[in-house]
Formats: C-alpha cells, sequence, structure tokens
C-alpha cells in the first residue's frame, strides 16, 4: 500500500512539473508575413495590405481598424535590410 501511494505521488510531482514547464501560449490575430490586417466595423477583415500605412489610408475611408505590426516595426525592419 506504502509503495503504490509513494508511486502515485510520484507519478502526480512528475506530470504537474511537465504541465507547467512547457512554454506559454500566446494567442493573437493570425497575419500573414509582411502584410497587415483590415478589419471593419461591419465585420470581415483584408489582410493584402503590404504597408501600414497603406492599411491606415484604407482604414480611413471605411471606418475601419488596422492591426499586425506596427509602423516602427516597419522602420526596424528597414534597418535591418539595410545592414545586411
Amino acid at each position: 500500500m506504502i509503495i503504490a501511494q509513494a508511486i502515485l505521488l510520484i507519478s502526480a510531482t512528475a506530470l504537474s512539473a511537465l504541465a507547467f514547464s512547457g512554454s506559454a501560449a500566446t494567442a493573437g490575430p493570425i497575419v500573414p508575413r509582411g502584410h497587415y490586417c483590415l478589419s471593419y466595423n461591419l465585420g470581415g477583415t483584408d489582410c493584402s495590405f503590404t504597408s501600414y500605412k497603406q492599411c491606415l489610408e484604407t482604414a480611413l475611408a471605411y471606418e475601419a481598424q488596422c492591426y499586425g505590426k506596427t509602423a516602427r516595426d516597419d522602420e526596424n525592419d528597414r534597418t535591418r535590410i539595410l545592414r545586411w
């Protein structure tokens, strides 16, 4: 009986260690790499924009919102390209 309890305790400890050792999942919108998405207020999205500025200009016309990488990320991408 004591051996069964010890095995159960060891198994429970090992399983809880496995459960907490993994990396945390992050939720967020699925945006294709290098693209920005426009979310229309009446529903629906359009992820065909290749620049944040282009997305924002279209969003103003349709009262929508853009998401994806930010304009600051665009600047960082350009500096990385120039460094290579």
